[in-house]
């Protein structure tokens, strides 16, 4: 409808008035002739109505949206399929009985109605594993906040952001994502060169509540110093410390080293600090607990298969990380068409 309902009563007021003719205000109002002129002659009242009413009592059905929203909410959403199923046992059930509809049956139709009238549409659902849901409580969240607040306050660090470090590592490769290009309309095939997939470097990072930094540590896959002689390190962020480990993993020992040798020479003379961070093995060794005491640094971990809501570093830092990453990717390749990234080019991206 070009028009609203009020424009139409006035219209038809000036028509029955004999101030316009049928056609004539078809032409100005861009409304058909024929509605105008059921209007005039009684055959529809004025009041615009779009289909046949209801079938299922609209508390009913606001009842349906809602859970329906609720089960989207708790990781457990349903099908565009399941809800019609549903929907068609609950109207069995109520026995709902209207001349409208003598053989109501929920179906493309209905579906395509409930989500003009109620706002919904059809997401895919991002992966979360049955045990993160079961984590994902108001009861650990409230525990794991309240634990961290006291830890907080007992350190008189609620205004001294800078002493408050999150750490966690993120893995990366010379594959890069290819980042979006202009291309024409229509286009179907648009590729973008990467270079080939190599064996997963571990980027350990650490940063605080104020937003600075650590100078990261690599860890990449070999079983003797020479693995790293391939690499650029010089250009690397200052301050760089590499490892190597058989998978190119996190282990209790690197864990061990980054702490002692990346973390407390770098968060400052300041005592106490706090430093959170998962359950992992190679972050919660008892060489790293009893270095930790002795330095006056409170170690918090975060509760188990959380870490996907609760722990900063994923939540914040990694997403930006990693598309700056494939923008530099993009720009490297593209300034180099005959060159890859490797070991060599490797740490300069990562810069």
């Amino acid at each position: 409808m070009n028009y609203t309902v009020e424009q139409l009563e006035e219209f038809v007021r000036e028509v029955q008035s004999g101030k316009l003719s049928v056609r004539k205000a078809a032409e100005m109002y861009y409304i058909p002739k024929s509605t105008i002129g059921d209007r005039i002659s009684g055959k529809h009242p004025v009041i615009v109505t779009h289909g046949r009413p209801q079938c299922i009592p609209k508390e009913v059905e606001s009842t349906i949206v809602q859970s329906v929203k609720t089960a989207a909410q708790r990781g457990v959403g349903l099908t565009v399929q399941q809800l019609l199923l549903r929907t068609n046992l609950l109207f069995k059930r109520l026995a709902v009985a209207s001349p409208s509809y003598p053989d109501f049956k929920a179906g493309k139709n209905w579906w395509s109605g409930l989500k003009r009238r109620h706002d919904l549409t059809i997401r895919k659902p991002a992966r979360l594993g049955s045990v993160r849901a079961r984590m994902m409580n108001p009861e650990v969240v409230s525990k794991y906040y309240a634990d961290l607040a006291t830890l907080v306050d007992t350190m008189d660090l609620s205004d001294k952001p800078q002493y408050i470090w999150n750490c966690d590592e993120s893995g990366k490769n010379f594959e890069h994502d290819p980042v979006r290009v202009i291309t024409a309309k229509g286009a179907t095939s648009v590729v973008g060169k990467t270079s080939s997939k190599s064996n997963n470097i571990t980027v350990m990072a650490c940063v605080n509540a104020a937003g600075n930094r650590m100078p990261p540590m690599l860890v990449v896959k070999g079983k003797t110093p020479r693995c790293l002689h391939g690499f650029n390190t010089d250009a690397a962020p200052v301050g760089t410390m590499c490892e190597f480990q058989q998978n190119g993993w996190m282990t209790d020992v690197i864990g061990e080293k980054w702490f002692k040798q990346v973390f407390l020479a770098n968060c400052g003379p300041h005592r106490p600090q706090l430093l959170i961070l998962d359950g992992h093995s190679s972050h919660e060794s008892l060489a790293i607990l009893e270095t930790a005491m002795k330095e006056n640094i409170e170690i918090l971990a975060l509760p188990p298969h959380t870490t996907h809501y609760l722990q900063p570093l994923d939540r914040t830092v990694f997403g930006p990380f990693n598309k700056a990453y494939n923008r530099s990717c993009a720009a490297f390749l593209q300034s180099n068409p005959l060159h890859l990234i490797n070991k060599w080019s490797f740490p300069a991206i990562l810069s």
